[in-house]
């Protein structure tokens, strides 16, 4: 398996076997059983088999899991928040961009002073 720092693209599959891996050791490391840690997660123990083999799992059951195990302070480490970027000069802004939009384009006809018209 490829290591946490790997720079190596692992397909989405091999990166939810890697997951419920980690997820299952972590379990078994503080020794609670799988039913116990789905009853504590407030899930079944079918849905946590299939989360720890790398089945699909949705994001409210990882959340769950992770909260039984008392990880749930690593989730937002999952995705940084964008705003506390100190190499982007728009985070420091008061009102952060609230959509994206195309950019403009250029106008068919070159730019002009406006007052050459006047003749």
């Amino acid at each position: 398996m490829a290591d946490y720092y790997s720079d190596e693209v692992l397909p989405i599959d091999a990166l939810l076997k890697q997951i419920g891996a980690r997820i299952e050791r972590y379990r078994i490391a503080r020794h609670i059983k799988q039913e116990d840690l789905a009853e504590q997660a407030g899930i079944s123990s079918r849905t946590l088999r299939r989360l720890e083999a790398g089945g699909n799992g949705t994001l409210d059951t990882v959340a769950r899991v992770l909260r039984a195990l008392d990880m749930d302070d690593r989730l937002l480490a999952l995705v940084p928040d964008a705003a506390l970027s100190p190499l982007d000069p728009r985070s420091a802004r008061k009102h952060p961009r609230q959509r994206v939009r195309d950019s403009a384009k250029a106008p068919k006809r070159p730019w002009q002073w406006g007052d050459e018209d006047e003749a």
